[in-house]
Formats: structure tokens, C-alpha cells, sequence
């Protein structure tokens, strides 16, 4: 498998990028028909506000990965059962990098909060289908799309990136991983 890694970036004012980002009700019909809606302490529903998490905040700087597969290795894929299983763990080589880097940009700025494109905590499940507590609630971060965002929207107005689905089971040029730190100037 091979593939490249380039970063976008751009920072808005929080309070513009809520009122043009933000359907909390839309997206949230999005995530009632995915199948692990419930299934991850990352996701919706949640026993507080969405809304809630991204107040008070001044700035934020949103990141998008873009995973660039080569040709060779998109045409070795055959089924979509081997599309997945390469989108996935191209998402998990480069999550393991990104993550602390996100942990990282927390510490250097005081009072922010990253974005996550999903949880990944737990390689043996969450321990949220047993009712079980969080085992890192210090550590969990929710997605955008969790909290009511449009990432869809944001990449294609912010980052210049349109979002590829693959809809013939291949596997897609690029995969984007959305994340955002929400901080104060």
C-alpha cells in the first residue's frame, strides 16, 4: 500500500464558523442512521448539550489530512471488503501521529479543545454497549460531526477539499481526516 500525507489548515473566527457550520438537528439525523450510533462514548447521544462544547471560544483552526492513495495501489483493490480494509488502516497510521500532535496543540494553547474525526481510544471496544464508564475520559475528544457540524461543508469552504465517497465499493483517491482546535487568541 502506498500513499501520501499533505496537510490543509485555516483558522476563523468561532463565532462565524458556528453560525455557518453548526445544524445541530441536521447532522444529527445523519448520525441516527449510522450504524454505531450509541455504540462509542465519542458519538452521539450524548447527556449534555453539543452546543455547549464549542462555546466561549474565539478562534478556530481547522486541519484537514488528506490521504492520497496511488494508482497502483487503488487498482490492486478488487472488492470493497479490500478498499475498506486498506481506508482503514491508512487512517490508523496516520491517526497514530496526528492524535498527539492534536494532544499536543492543547497543551501549547491553554483552554482549547481539539476535534477528532472518530474515536480510536479503545482498540478493543468501547466500553459503551456494556453501559459501562469511559476508560479515557480525559483523553476522549468528539468528532465535529458529533457535536452538529457540517465537515462536508467545511472542508469543501475552508479547506479548498471535496470529500470523496467511494459509492462502487473502490477504494477513493483520498480519505480526509477533519480535525479542529477551538482556542482563544
Amino acid at each position: 500500500m502506498k500513499y501520501t500525507v499533505t496537510n490543509r489548515e485555516a483558522t476563523i473566527a468561532a463565532s462565524e464558523f458556528i453560525a455557518r457550520y453548526r445544524d445541530i438537528e441536521r447532522i444529527r439525523q445523519y448520525c441516527l442512521e449510522c450504524p454505531g450510533y450509541g455504540k462509542s462514548w465519542g458519538c452521539p447521544p450524548f447527556d449534555f448539550d453539543p452546543a455547549m462544547v464549542t462555546d466561549g471560544f474565539e478562534a478556530v483552526k481547522v486541519m484537514g489530512t488528506i490521504i492520497e492513495f496511488d494508482d497502483q495501489t487503488r487498482a490492486a483493490r478488487k472488492t470493497p471488503q479490500q478498499a475498506i480494509a486498506v481506508g482503514r488502516q491508512a487512517m490508523e497510521e496516520v491517526w497514530q501521529t496526528l492524535l498527539p500532535r492534536l494532544y499536543e496543540m492543547e497543551q501549547e494553547q491553554p483552554g482549547s479543545r481539539c476535534f477528532t474525526f472518530r474515536c480510536v481510544l479503545c482498540p478493543e471496544g468501547c466500553t459503551r454497549p456494556q453501559g459501562l464508564p469511559c476508560r479515557y475520559p480525559e483523553r476522549l475528544r468528539h468528532s465535529l460531526e458529533s457535536v452538529g457540524f457540517d465537515v462536508e461543508a467545511i472542508t469543501r469552504d475552508l479547506l479548498g477539499i471535496d470529500l470523496e465517497w467511494s459509492l462502487d465499493g473502490s477504494l477513493s483517491r483520498h480519505i480526509t481526516l477533519v480535525t479542529a482546535l477551538f482556542h482563544s487568541k
